[in-house]
C-alpha cells in the first residue's frame, strides 16, 4: 500500500525530536500532558501496596513527581479506577535532594543526623512522619533533630498524632500518602543505608496498622535482592506484596506513538497513518494505553518501520527483535532507552523513502542505546566496569568456569577492592559481606547485568553487551572500535 511519503518525513522528524523522557531529577514538576499511562503499572498507584521496585529509568522518580501533583493524580485515579487517590493527600519523605525542603531531609541533614548520633534509624522515620502529620494538622514544626530528641522524651507522641489525624482523615474518607525514593542517596556506604532501609521499611508495615495513613517507597532492584535490608521480623508483610516497575513490548511501543503524538507536526502525520492502515484504535489519546489493540499496534509499527529487520522475516520482526534486543538480562527495557533508539534511527541519514525508519537505523539506534545505557550503568554501579572489561573481545555464552578465570586474570576482585571499597557509587551490596567471585556473579544478576542459562552458561544481554566489546556469534556487531 502507498502511504503518504510527506507524513513519514513528519513522523520522522518528530522521532528524532524526542526528549527522552522518564529522566526525573528530585523536586522536577510534571506536566499533565508529559503523562504517559502504561496499563501495566497499576499496582503502583494502590495505596495497600507499599513498595514498589524497579531498575534505573523504569520511572520510579517520575511517579514520585506525578503522584505529588494534584492534577495528574485526578488523572491517575481515573483511568486506573482508584478514586480514593482524588481525595489524598501527598507528601514527600526523602527523595535524594541536595536542596532544602519544608519536610524531607535532604542528603546532608540525614548525614549530620547519623554522625551526631541524634537518634535510631527508627526514630528518624517516626520522627520525620510525625513531622508531616503535625503539619497536616495544622500545628508548628520543629527541625528534625528536635523532633527525635521529643520523641526520645515522650515516646507515645507517634502513635497518639498519627491516631489523631488518622482519626480525622477516616471521617473524611482522605488519605496521608508518603513517598519516598532515591533509597540509595541515604548514605554513602550500605551498612548505614541498608539500617535506614530496614527502619524505612518497618515504619511502613507499621503504618498497616491505620486506616488512612500509607507509605510508598521507591526501591531499587539490587537493593530489593539485598537480603540483609529485610532482614527483620514481619519482612514478608511488605515484601511479598511488592510492585514491579516493569514495562511490556506493547507498552513500550505506545510511549513511542505517544511521543509522536505530542509533536504538533508529528500528530496529524500519525493521524493519517493510522487511519490509512485501519489501526487509530492503536493510538494512545490523552496517555492512556492502547494495549488491547496489540495487532493494530503491531501493524502500525510496521507500517512507520518495515517489517522485517532485513529483507526477509530470518532477521526477526521489527515489533519484537527491537524491545528483545535493548532488553537487561530480566528481559526489562527502559523507556528512556527505548526512545533513545528510536530516536537515533530517525537521525540516520540516508533516510529511507518508503517510511519512517528502517532497520538499518533500528540497528544503529540499538547501538547507541548501548553506549548510554552501559554509561547509566556506570554511573550507577562503577564496580561494574572491571567485570564487563575482562571480557572484552570474548565470546558469550561462556561457561562459568571461563568467566571466574578471565575475572581472575585481569584482577577484578582487587581492582574492585581498592577502588574505595565500600562506597555505594562503587561496590555492590553483596559484596560488602563477602567478596569472591560467586559473589561476583551474583551481585551482576542482580542488576541483571548477566544471567545463568539451563545449561550453566553465563550470558551478556545485547543492551550491555555491545558497547562492552563482547562478542556473540550471530548477534549484533559490537561497534567497530573493539
Amino acid at each position: 500500500m502507498n502511504y503518504e511519503l510527506s507524513s513519514f518525513t513528519a513522523i520522522r522528524q518528530a522521532i528524532a525530536e524526542f526528549r527522552l523522557a522518564w529522566r526525573v531529577e528530585p523536586n522536577a514538576t510534571i506536566m499533565l500532558e508529559q503523562v504517559f499511562l502504561p496499563a501495566g503499572h497499576r499496582g503502583v498507584l494502590d495505596l495497600r501496596r507499599q513498595l514498589v521496585v524497579g531498575e534505573r529509568g523504569m520511572g520510579k522518580s517520575f511517579w514520585t513527581h506525578a503522584l505529588s501533583n494534584k492534577v495528574i493524580r485526578d488523572k491517575l485515579a481515573g483511568y486506573y479506577r482508584f478514586p480514593e487517590l482524588k481525595s489524598t493527600e501527598v507528601r514527600i519523605g526523602f527523595n535524594g535532594s541536595d536542596k532544602k525542603q519544608v519536610l524531607a531531609p535532604t542528603v546532608d541533614e540525614l548525614a549530620e543526623i547519623r554522625q551526631q548520633s541524634i537518634g535510631t534509624p527508627d526514630l528518624i522515620w517516626k520522627a520525620l512522619l510525625l513531622r508531616i502529620v503535625e503539619d497536616m494538622l495544622g500545628r508548628r514544626i520543629d527541625t528534625l533533630a528536635a523532633t527525635i530528641g521529643l520523641l526520645q522524651q515522650q515516646p507515645s507522641r507517634y502513635s497518639d498524632t498519627l491516631s489523631q489525624l488518622d482519626d480525622q482523615l477516616a471521617g473524611k474518607r482522605q488519605n496521608l500518602l508518603v513517598v519516598f525514593d532515591a533509597l540509595d542517596r541515604l548514605a554513602q556506604d550500605w551498612s548505614t543505608i541498608r539500617e535506614l532501609t530496614r527502619a524505612l521499611l518497618r515504619l511502613a508495615i507499621g503504618l498497616q496498622s491505620f486506616t488512612s495513613i500509607r507509605a510508598k517507597i521507591f526501591m531499587r532492584v539490587d537493593m530489593f535482592s539485598d537480603r540483609e535490608i529485610f532482614r527483620f521480623q514481619d519482612s514478608s508483610k511488605i515484601k511479598n506484596d511488592h510492585v514491579s516497575l516493569v514495562w511490556q513490548p506493547e507498552e513500550l511501543y505506545g510511549l513511542v506513538l505517544f511521543e509522536i503524538l505530542r509533536n504538533p507536526d508529528g500528530q496529524p502525520a500519525l493521524n493519517l497513518l493510522a487511519e490509512q492502515t485501519d489501526t487509530l484504535a492503536a493510538l494512545p489519546i490523552n496517555g492512556e494505553d492502547s494495549r488491547l489493540h496489540v495487532s493494530k499496534q503491531r501493524r502500525l509499527v510496521h507500517a512507520l518501520a518495515g517489517e522485517f529487520m532485513g529483507s526477509n522475516k530470518k532477521r526477526g520482526l521489527v515489533y519484537t527483535w527491537v524491545p528483545l534486543h535493548l532488553s537487561d538480562a530480566a528481559n526489562n527495557c527502559s523507556p528512556r532507552t527505548f526512545l533513545a533508539a528510536w530516536k537515533e534511527a530517525a537521525e540516520r541519514v540516508p533516510a529511507p523513502a518508503d517510511r519512517a525508519i528502517d532497520h538499518l537505523g533500528l540497528l544503529d539506534g540499538v547501538r547507541s542505546a548501548s553506549q548510554s545505557r552501559l554509561n547509566e550503568l556506570y554511573e550507577d554501579y562503577e564496580w561494574i566496569r572491571p567485570s564487563l572489561e575482562a571480557l572484552k573481545r570474548q565470546f558469550v555464552p561462556m561457561l562459568r568456569s571461563q568467566l571466574f578465570q578471565l575475572w581472575e586474570e585481569h584482577h577484578v576482585l582487587q581492582a574492585i577492592e581498592s577502588s574505595t571499597y565500600g562506597e555505594v557509587s562503587k561496590t555492590p551490596a553483596g559484596l560488602t559481606d563477602s567478596l569472591g567471585l560467586e559473589a561476583l556473579l551474583e551481585a551482576m544478576k542482580s542488576v541483571a547485568v548477566m544471567d545463568e542459562r539451563s545449561n550453566g552458561k553465563i550470558n551478556v544481554p545485547d543492551i550491555y553487551r555491545v558497547e562492552a566489546g563482547i562478542l556473540r556469534k550471530g548477534g549484533v556487531a559490537v561497534p567497530k572500535r573493539f
